[in-house]
């Protein structure tokens, strides 16, 4: 259930409120004055936000005049009743596309928070790749951030917003970046890592790099993402639809990101763990395997990006509607009259301040009036 509040001038209320009962339904409208405007509210169940706020944007409610907030309720006393179901499916958005907006601009903002669970991400895939550990690279898939900015690739390009598709490209770009940059570092450091690889990936390592001319055919973490299949197509295709029905209905599940970080952080260390052993051991098995990954990223980057703008397109989700240039605010409310409740002495005409002490013990008053001079001096009068 959601909230509904809409500030507006006083010549647009009526006109307003007509159309919030006869056109879209609406019983429970509550009308409130202020200064120089006026407050409606009213309770709208998630369903139909979205279809509310477009309509309302139509008649130019928070486009040419006025405000929109949108808030939750946790609960309402006393209980509605249940609607019945009709047979008709909702495919629209369960948000307002505003509302949607503003979680995903979150998501995909750079911060130190960012930097860092890309970070220790990519550090924690590396581990897994080089144990072959597949609880380590889940875990990684957990820490992952990269969800945030794949969605904010999709939906910039869907709402026409330019900001949030380069904001979002970008920081996709700095956390692939860090990526690639750990598992350089890692690859440099294998001769310390690996104490305690698992046997399988060890024996497939050490013998690529010492040019066995019989290489073990071991399938392993790092093996199997050397390239793509029509099953990691599938799987790219299924992770952009379901992030994208995920945040239209409020739920930036950290478990759908797992779908997207499991086609991009993995893929991404692996990537520059074995074009840089392959570089170092001159090897070019390892090195295709590295190409492989690079070939897998892109792919996934390209048909996630593509699968996501589609679901939104069948979520209904519209261009955001920009304020006009005659955009009528309501914001300078009158003034009270009194600035305080404790008492303000005015100031005197002449720029100066004056001050009356209680009466003296002849029965007279003494009147002290400061002004100012260059020289900064003071002068008192004193009258009996």
């Amino acid at each position: 259930m959601k909230q509904v509040q809409i500030t507006i001038p006083y010549e647009k209320t009526e006109a307003v409120f007509d159309f919030v009962v006869d056109t879209l339904g609406i019983n429970n409208v509550t009308r409130m004055n202020t200064d120089n405007a006026h407050l409606l509210y009213f309770r709208i169940p998630d369903a139909n936000v979205n279809e509310a706020i477009e309509k309302l944007k139509s008649r130019g409610v928070g486009v040419e005049y006025g405000f929109i907030d949108i808030l939750d309720l946790k609960a309402t006393l006393p209980r509605e009743a249940e609607e019945v179901s009709d047979t008709k499916i909702q495919r629209d958005a369960t948000l307002a596309v505003e509302e949607i907006y503003e979680n995903v601009k979150k998501q995909a903002s750079l911060s130190f928070d960012f930097i860092a669970f890309s970070i220790l991400a990519a550090a924690m895939a590396g581990f897994g790749l080089i144990q072959n550990n597949t609880t380590v690279i889940v875990a990684s898939m957990l820490l992952s951030p990269l969800m945030g900015p794949m969605l904010g690739v999709a939906l910039g390009y869907v709402v026409r917003d330019r900001q949030l598709f380069v904001k979002g490209t970008v920081n996709e770009l700095i956390s692939l970046g860090l990526s690639f940059a750990v598992g350089i570092v890692m690859a440099l450091m294998l001769p310390i890592l690996i104490v305690g690889i698992a046997p399988t990936t060890m024996d497939f390592i050490t013998g690529v790099q010492n040019n066995f001319s019989d290489t073990p055919r071991i399938l392993t973490e790092i093996t199997r993402r050397g390239g793509f299949s029509p099953i990691d197509i599938g799987v790219a295709l299924i992770s952009g639809p379901a992030v994208a029905v995920s945040v239209t209905k409020g739920d930036m599940s950290s478990l759908v990101g797992v779908a997207i970080s499991a086609a991009l952080m993995p893929p991404a260390v692996n990537a520059a763990l074995m074009l840089t052993l392959g570089g170092i051991y001159g090897n070019a098995t390892l090195a295709g395997i590295g190409l492989g990954s690079l070939l897998l990223l892109a792919m996934n980057i390209i048909l996630i990006d593509l699968s996501a703008i589609v679901m939104f397109r069948i979520k209904k989700l519209t261009p955001l509607a920009a304020r006009s240039a005659t955009w009528t605010a309501v914001t300078q409310f009158t003034k009270t009259r009194k600035e305080t409740l404790y008492h303000t002495p005015r100031p005197d005409p002449n720029g100066g301040a004056t001050f009356t002490p209680a009466p003296t013990t002849e029965g007279a008053t003494v009147e002290i009036k400061e002004e100012e001079s260059e020289d900064s001096t003071e002068k008192s009068e004193e009258n009996g």
